[in-house]
């Protein structure tokens, strides 16, 4: 399924901890990996409060082709470091807002998966996903791996750059958005041998206008029941298939954070959901689960945003 990897850069080297997980699956799918930055220089903040700088000016045009030169040498240097991995590589420099060049070029190359570093920047220019990642997750309906990387020192023990990918979480609810996921989280875990856990949260409460109502213990009962066979049918589905499927039932209030402990107690490597892809005041960066769920967890997520809402 996965024959197509795109992964985009922006030079930095907090981007490209999402190479180790793009050669895990590159290496077991036989995929070839398409290495894609989008050239946007700036001018170095040195020059820019120099004297020098301000009257007698730099040739900006000078500038950029250096700094595109050196971005192409780096790339082409990333490529070598994979391609003697035996990982067919396709490194290109491209120009334009980045974006929708950046979707644009995963769609023309027919990438079957996108794999990131949630971003890329530093300091006042970072946010939580970062805005190319999030810009990606509504521009394409291309599923999209983001490694949860951090810059803080007291969080490099759980970045998650594994060697191998052996166990994938798939979190469902029982609707048909949930369900989307499962074809990309199936075939990456066909790729690389994976097994997956379908798990499920049962709410102990029900909203009733702006607060929640506890339920009570047979409606509980009758959920969990109802939620297992529910598992127990599509595990059934996916393990005709050819794979190894087990399922998991938690209970609580908040999917994301039991979402992340389920993760942690079953030990997987990564983390399966669909997600919305609405923008303005509907939406919450990915959707609140998945947004939260890669707040909580140092595991790397991977994203499906439909190509029609369900």
């Amino acid at each position: 399924m996965f024959h197509t990897l795109f992964v985009p850069l922006d030079g930095s080297e907090f981007s490209e901890r999402s190479l180790p997980l793009a050669r895990v699956i590159a290496r077991e799918a036989s995929s070839t990996i398409h290495l894609v930055q989008v050239h946007a220089p700036t001018v170095p903040g040195h020059l820019l409060s120099s004297t020098q700088f301000e009257y007698q000016g730099l040739d900006l045009e000078a500038y950029a082709a250096r700094h595109r030169e050196e971005t192409g040498a780096h790339m082409t240097s990333l490529a070598d470091a994979l391609e003697a991995d035996g990982i067919t590589v396709r490194p290109a420099v491209l120009e334009g807002r980045v974006v929708e060049t950046l979707a644009e070029h995963a769609a023309s190359v027919e990438a079957d998966l996108i794999v990131m570093t949630t971003h890329g920047r530093s300091g006042a220019n970072r946010l939580w996903l970062g805005s190319v990642a999030d810009g990606l997750v509504r521009h394409t309906h291309i599923p999209i791996l983001m490694v949860r990387a951090s810059e803080d020192q007291g969080e490099a023990a759980e970045r998650a750059e594994p060697e191998t990918l052996e166990h994938i979480l798939v979190p469902l609810d029982g609707s048909d958005l949930a369900e989307l996921i499962l074809a990309p989280a199936a075939g990456l875990a066909r790729a690389t041998g994976a097994r997956l856990t379908l798990a499920h949260v049962v709410a102990s409460h029900s909203a009733m206008g702006a607060g929640l109502v506890p339920l009570l213990p047979d409606d509980i009962v009758r959920i969990r029941d109802q939620a297992d066979a529910y598992l127990q049918k599509v595990a059934a589905q996916l393990s005709a298939d050819g794979l190894t499927v087990d399922t998991h039932l938690a209970e609580g209030d908040t999917p994301p954070s039991v979402i992340t402990a389920i993760a942690k107690e079953v030990g997987a490597d990564l983390i399966a959901l669909a997600t919305h892809g609405y923008g303005g005041m509907k939406r919450a960066v990915l959707g609140s689960v998945a947004d939260k769920v890669l707040r909580s967890s140092p595991l790397p997520l991977l994203v499906l945003r439909p190509e029609a809402e369900v």
